[in-house]
């Protein structure tokens, strides 16, 4: 989920000194959302980046990669955001449904790569429990 650019950008951001409250605010935000509320793709890709940081703070993250290096060190040093699982699935969950962008974008893709991007997204609902 980080090698999105939106989404790396937005770690590599919250890395230079982000709180857990502006993940909090962001997970919260989109949670809150109607499913007839449009979400954009950008604040969708950095929904899956944050639930990807509440899963490894939870020790359901994914293997590290360049893409993640700097948002694990984050949370190495913000190891409160386990207390978000539940809104950060609330608010994955969201990206996948309802009037989502990042949605729209993957279904008009190619089929295998809509059903990859599904697939991905249904793990990380796994992992946050």
């Amino acid at each position: 989920m980080f090698g999105n650019d939106v989404a790396a950008d937005w770690v590599g951001n919250l890395a230079e000194g982000g709180t857990a409250e502006q993940v909090e605010e962001l997970l919260r935000d989109v949670a809150g959302l109607g499913a007839d509320e449009y979400l954009e793709s950008g604040p969708g890709a950095e929904v899956l980046a944050a639930g990807e940081l509440v899963a490894a703070a939870l020790g359901r993250g994914l293997p590290a990669s360049p893409y993640s290096e700097a948002g694990l060190a984050w949370v190495a040093q913000h190891p409160e955001v386990v207390k978000l699982q539940d809104v950060a699935k609330a608010a994955v969950g969201r990206v996948r449904t309802g009037e989502s962008e990042l949605l729209e974008l993957w279904q008009d893709a190619e089929l295998t790569d809509y059903e990859a991007w599904q697939a991905a997204v249904a793990d990380l609902l796994t992992r946050l429990g």
